[in-house]
């Protein structure tokens, strides 16, 4: 796949992509040559570039991109043609909005789940150093896929099965197991955590439950590296 993007590029794309702390993820698919895209589900904010054009007259070979969004005041993606000197501002910037999109907001976050979330970091701490980058293992995958079909059981057998948090805890894991094959260590492990935390939003009994199935000495060792 790397050799199909051009040596240049390619090296900025490496630049901006490493260390992103799940920020964004990439995928190849047949419509661009490489998609960006935010690592919230909930989000459809993204950076591709959609084509690569041959050097014309002026030797000088361009690149068509498109990201949303394409500024602070509008959610209304940009396209546009650039060159490699520039191509770089145009990701950094797109960078930048995703971060400030993801800052706190009293007004539109769910501070509760939010809340939680945090609280939990400290048991959710991923020991390998490619955790940003790689898939768990084939074993490892099935372990965490018997994870969440055992929380999915935890969850069917509350009465308040129409609860928001309830229902948006059962959709991720639905996505988790969809994607797990294509998902980065740490993207999963942000996911069960996330699912985790909408399970004390919902009932700290919930939450108790689906965390002490987690946190098995089984799942310390295959899941966190422990």
């Amino acid at each position: 796949m790397k050799k199909k993007i051009p040596i240049g590029s390619r090296k900025i794309l490496d630049q901006v992509s490493s260390g992103n702390n799940g920020l964004f993820e990439a995928e190849f698919t047949e419509d661009c040559v490489i998609r960006f895209k935010d690592s919230d589900s909930e989000s459809d904010f993204f950076f591709e570039i959609q084509k690569i054009n041959a050097a014309q007259g002026n030797n000088i070979v361009s690149y068509t991109i498109r990201y949303k969004p394409s500024n602070e005041e509008t959610l209304s993606p940009h396209h546009t043609s650039v060159n490699l000197s520039n191509f770089r501002g145009h990701f950094d910037k797109w960078k930048k909005l995703l971060i400030e999109a993801n800052k706190e907001s009293p007004l539109f976050d769910d501070v509760f789940t939010q809340s939680y979330y945090d609280e939990l970091e400290p048991k959710f701490e991923i020991l390998d150093e490619d955790a940003e980058i790689k898939p768990y293992s084939i074993e490892q995958q099935q372990r965490i896929v018997e994870f969440l079909d055992k929380a999915q059981k935890i969850l069917n057998r509350q009465k308040r099965k129409n609860d928001p948090e309830i229902k948006e805890a059962s959709e991720l894991i639905k996505e988790t197991k969809a994607n797990i094959s294509k998902s980065t260590k740490k993207k999963v492990v942000k996911n069960i955590r996330k699912i985790i935390a909408k399970g004390f939003k919902a009932g700290l009994e919930i939450g108790q439950k689906l965390l002490i199935e987690f946190t098995t000495e089984l799942a310390k060792k295959l899941i966190m590296g422990g």
